[in-house]
């Protein structure tokens, strides 16, 4: 976490907030060494002074601010956020990094909140380098199930690392791989080349729902501040809960778990094979 929803949902909260138009004012950072910053960088935000947001664009899991001449790359890590404040509230706590913008009407705070240090933020020449190396954005119109199923073909590998690997496909996770192979029956650990041409295609579908639902959910149910941005997902936003002593929501019987390249998988032994 976050995934492609949540993300989502981070992007049209700034939207609705008025960054785009507003110029960068003031960059502070967390005084802390770099190697302080767990595996998460905040390299070259400084640059931004001065610069326009002129639009605010996501693909997979990155967030990207592009600005008159340059972008602010976001990658929220797994518990990275993103505040707008109030203007005379305080920077919460884990505050990393936190922006003061402007423009000819008022004046807007936001900041970098992250406990765990695994979020990074990059200046970086165009949105080209911030999403280099992606596969195509799982929720984009314009990538197809008959292009999700060529991308599957002739692959070995197990399904739900493949589904996670970002380079084969952008913004699925764990939690939405597992609601995914779910919902199609398929289990995490099946060979992508046992898989049947229907099956796939059914798999891309139960995709994009879990994705689309996500979504709708999170912008349905904002906190207290009107933010929509959720980073626990135990919640009606899933079918399928990933915590021990689950159910699954078909069979009745206990969730079962597999380890995935370090990544716990959720699954019902019964239904999903």
């Amino acid at each position: 976490m976050p995934e492609l929803p949540e993300v989502e949902s981070l992007r049209r909260y700034l939207v609705r907030e008025g960054i785009v138009g507003k110029t960068f004012i003031k960059v502070e950072l967390e005084d802390k060494p770099e190697s302080a910053h767990g595996t998460g960088t905040i390299a070259g935000s400084k640059q931004a002074i001065g610069q326009t947001v002129t639009s605010i664009e996501r693909h997979g899991k990155h967030l990207a601010m592009v600005l008159d001449n340059s972008v602010l790359g976001f990658h929220m890590g797994m518990t990275g956020q993103v505040h707008i404040l109030d203007p005379d509230e305080s920077s919460p706590r884990f505050t990393r990094a936190q922006f003061d913008l402007t423009d000819d009407n008022d004046k807007l705070r936001i900041a970098l909140v992250d406990p765990r240090r695994w979020a990074r933020i990059q200046h970086l020449a165009s949105l080209d380098h911030v999403f280099a190396g992606l596969g195509p954005d799982a929720l984009d119109p314009a990538f197809t199930t008959s292009q999700f199923v060529s991308l599957m073909a002739g692959r070995t590998a197990q399904i739900k690392p493949l589904l996670l690997n970002q380079t084969v496909i952008a913004g699925i996770g764990n939690i939405y791989a597992d609601e995914s192979l779910h919902r199609v029956e398929i289990s995490p650990a099946r060979r992508v080349s046992e898989i049947s041409e229907p099956e796939l295609e059914h798999l891309f579908g139960a995709i994009r729902i879990s994705l689309e639902h996500a979504l709708e959910y999170i912008l349905s149910h904002p906190d207290d501040r009107g933010r929509p941005y959720i980073v626990d997902a135990y919640d009606d936003r899933m079918q399928l809960h990933r915590k021990p002593g689950s159910f699954c929501p078909r069979c009745e019987i206990a969730l079962v778990t597999m380890k995935f390249s370090g990544r716990t998988a959720y699954f019902c032994s019964n239904c999903q094979t």
